[in-house]
């Protein structure tokens, strides 16, 4: 990691502004790194050193393997305007500079692998190791997030999914994966329900929503523009709209009537990409069972017929 020091400032003809002095190890200005420093400096450095620096944003793992003419012949200007530059980063030299970029390459690198599969896996570890990491991950997110739920208002999401006229269900990605999976459990069981992967085609369902209706709307974040919009477009409309989200205080939980809460811890091994799926789906699975209740004459029946019609293709 990119350390910083004490800083003193001095004019220089050269750099168009201050220089702020730092050790080899990085730039002074904060813990960001050498390529936030670079972004801050951004708009007020001349032409040649700006084009220099752009060039670093743009690929800094790439710059940190160039020499100081290789970088200056790809950005044409001289090497003097790369060591203008590293100076105005207070940088003492090329050399400190291609260090700092490959410390920022490297923590960047971590930092999206940690963001991805959690700080609980690592790249070296085992495969018994990752299974039990997430195992241990699962068991918690399941259990936490089916403790914390409100049993009133899965209840009312029950009651509005098996009465209602359409249910169309949506999410992105992998919730989306999600989302079609309780769309074909639903469906089996008698209840009028779709689920589109084209967020288009799902605006006109939603569209077509009305009172007697539900949208059942996924999300971990709850920031998903698309499926903001249309559960504000279903509820414009006047259905029943239903979140299963992951923050409460996201833009999709504030615009949905009944909120069904997932807890994911964010150290948990792939907690984005794993952990919430398996919350997800243990809040479908519970809404789904609850709605099969509510039907349980159309659900056997349906269940019966649909079991009977697919025999013929198990295999004995």
């Amino acid at each position: 990691m990119v350390q910083s020091v004490g800083m003193r400032t001095r004019t220089s003809g050269d750099s168009g502004g201050p220089v702020a002095a730092a050790g080899a190890g990085g730039a002074a200005g904060g813990d960001g790194g050498i390529v936030d420093r670079v972004g801050e400096l951004l708009p007020g450095l001349p032409e040649a050193q700006r084009t220099v620096a752009e060039s670093l944003l743009a690929d800094p793992g790439a710059a940190a393997r160039m020499t100081i003419v290789d970088l200056a012949d790809s950005c044409g200007v001289s090497t003097g305007s790369v060591t203008r530059l590293c100076r105005t980063l207070g940088l003492p030299g090329y050399s400190a500079l291609r260090l700092a970029l490959a410390s920022d390459t490297g923590r960047s690198v971590a930092e999206t692998w940690q963001a991805n599969m959690g700080r609980g896996i690592s790249e070296h570890d085992d495969i018994r190791r990752v299974a039990g990491a997430i195992s241990a991950g699962v068991r918690r997110a399941v259990g936490e997030t089916l403790g914390a739920l409100d049993p009133a208002v899965v209840e009312r999401a029950a009651d509005a999914v098996a009465r209602a006229r359409r249910v169309e269900i949506c999410g992105a990605g992998g919730s989306g994966s999600m989302g079609a999976e309780f769309q074909q459990r639903v469906y089996r069981i008698g209840v009028p329900a779709w689920s589109w992967s084209d967020a288009q085609v799902a605006l006109t369902g939603a569209a077509l929503l009305g009172p007697d209706d539900v949208l059942v709307a996924l999300s971990h974040s709850g920031r998903t523009r698309e499926v903001t919009d249309l559960a504000a477009e279903a509820a414009s409309r006047g259905a029943t709209t239903v979140a299963v989200v992951g923050d409460l205080a996201s833009p999709l939980a504030r615009r949905v009537d009944l909120v069904l809460p997932t807890t994911v811890a964010d150290d948990g091994p792939g907690h984005t990409t794993i952990l919430s799926r398996h919350a997800q789906m243990a809040v479908l699975d519970l809404l789904y069972i609850a709605v099969a209740q509510r039907t349980y004459d159309q659900s056997t029946e349906a269940m019966a017929a649909t079991t009977e019609a697919v025999r013929p293709y198990k295999q004995p």
